[in-house]
């Protein structure tokens, strides 16, 4: 069997589904660095990695730094309340009735003729 007419629309149809049909393919090329360039990147990251590294030491060194002047000013409160305490009891020693006391427990007595009036110049 042959073909005695041939449809010139039907042809001009499949050529253009098979036109259609084919993709087209972008490629893509993938840029290569040279050496200097990875070098130069390979400097930058190192860098940033230990300016990074720096700028954290330093922060930790601040924190250790703040946390000793706050323990040593917690002491100097402390040692300031003991000082007081020991001010108040300087104090209560010194007083004439309890040198007084002592006096008469030693079996000295008070002659008014042989007493002196020393006074301490404390400024408060």
């Amino acid at each position: 069997m042959a073909v005695e007419y041939m449809n010139h629309n039907y042809y001009d149809q499949v050529n253009t589904q098979q036109q259609v049909a084919t993709k087209t393919v972008i490629k893509t090329h993938v840029v290569s660095l040279s050496k200097l360039e990875k070098l130069v990147y390979l400097s930058l990251v190192t860098l940033i990695a230990f300016v990074s590294i720096y700028m954290l030491s330093l922060k930790y060194d601040a924190y250790q730094t703040n946390s000793n002047i706050a323990d040593i000013e917690q002491n100097i409160v402390h040692q300031k309340s003991v000082n007081g305490e020991l001010n108040s009891e300087v104090m209560k020693q010194s007083s004439y009735e309890r040198v007084y006391s002592k006096a008469k427990s030693f079996g000295l007595s008070l002659n008014n003729d042989n007493v002196k009036v020393v006074q301490k110049n404390v400024t408060n």
